[in-house]
């Protein structure tokens, strides 16, 4: 009873006092040491507290702060997974992956220029230039789980006079071990007329000092820039109908390029979605969709690249080729075409879950 007397007197969280003293009648007897007041702030880190004959209530580890790495070639943070980027199995999918690394791009950014009223991937003083997407290519060893901590360490290089690439590497934080690598090619588009712009001298000097010297690489060159596959028509896949809600778009004014990913992935079949692991998703960005758009998802069978199969994907991969496409009566555009690639035997979504 004294106890329950000194629980109230500390506690004035009564859903909290509740859960505490529920964990004390079932049995939780505090050690001498035991200080009450820790255990107001956060009952899950007592061993036991919640459930005294289960296993042990543990915490979320915490999570670092995103900053420059030294001579600020390139940016790296971490972030703890959340209940909303992971499927049945309680691990991300691609589309979460791709979500986090397009974040840390922007927040890359913000860290080199400031914060820009343009959109993504601006620099204040772009005077309506901003840099956009055009290919991104995803490599995923292992998905993290619901409440795991990744670091995703980011850094961009000039590629040409009309290009830039930025690259990823996913690590776990606190093992180190590579979960995944991305690679991507950016150029630079005008605002108002929507049509690629050469980068301007003067971005060319700003970003000289944050860019790695020599060129870095998160993906092996030989895998990189393959060209993806047409799509015969009639195509062995049709997906549902996709209509551009108003909650697809992005800052930049058009469809986000996650959205694209998720659509494409409608076209999988169930069964290589339920018992195949995703390795690798190559994407091409070809025409923008804007909100209202109607846009056909379609897929086939196809080749895996020699290179990937040997090197990655390895024996037995499967590929398909995605081509999503804006209708508009008769005319027909293509927005973009993705190769999704995967290995067999390593579910990315347990059948029995879904």
């Amino acid at each position: 009873m004294r106890k329950m007397v000194q629980l109230e007197e500390t506690c004035d969280d009564p859903v909290k006092l509740e859960a505490m003293k529920q964990a004390y009648r079932r049995g939780f007897k505090p050690l001498s040491n035991f200080n009450i007041n820790e255990f107001v702030r956060n009952p899950a880190l007592v061993q036991g507290a919640m459930d005294p004959e289960g296993p042990a209530v543990q915490s979320f580890p915490a999570v670092a702060v995103s900053r420059l790495l030294e001579g600020n070639r390139s940016f790296v943070e971490q972030h703890r997974i959340r209940g909303n980027e992971v499927g049945p199995d309680q691990r991300m999918n691609m589309i979460s992956v791709a979500t986090l690394l397009q974040e840390c791009a922007s927040n890359h950014a913000v860290a080199m220029w400031g914060r820009s009223t343009e959109g993504f991937a601006s620099d204040p003083s772009m005077k309506g230039l901003i840099f956009v997407m055009t290919r991104m290519q995803i490599q995923m060893e292992h998905y993290p789980r619901w409440g795991d901590v990744v670091q995703i360490e980011t850094w961009f290089q000039e590629d040409g006079k009309l290009a830039a690439q930025r690259d990823w590497v996913v690590t776990d934080a606190g093992s180190g071990r590579v979960l995944g690598r991305a690679t991507s090619t950016w150029v630079m588009i005008n605002m108002q007329t929507r049509r690629l712009s050469k980068f301007p001298e003067y971005m060319r000097e700003k970003c000289e000092c944050f860019q790695e010297r020599p060129p870095r690489h998160a993906v092996v060159r030989e895998q990189t820039r393959q060209k993806l596959p047409d799509l015969q028509l009639p195509a062995e896949i049709v997906g549902p109908i996709q209509v551009a809600r108003r909650s697809d778009m992005d800052m930049n004014g058009h469809v986000n390029n996650v959205t694209y990913l998720a659509w494409a992935m409608e076209t999988v079949p169930r069964d290589i979605y339920d018992d195949c692991h995703l390795y690798q998703m190559e994407i091409d960005y070809k025409a923008e969709c804007l909100g209202g758009d109607l846009v056909e998802s379609l897929a086939s069978s196809c080749d895996t690249p020699d290179v990937l199969a040997s090197n990655g994907a390895g024996p037995g991969a499967l590929s398909f080729v995605h081509v999503l496409r804006r209708c508009q009566g008769e005319k027909v555009t293509e927005l973009v075409r993705c190769r999704t690639t995967w290995r067999a035997g390593e579910p990315t979504v347990s059948s029995s879950d879904a």
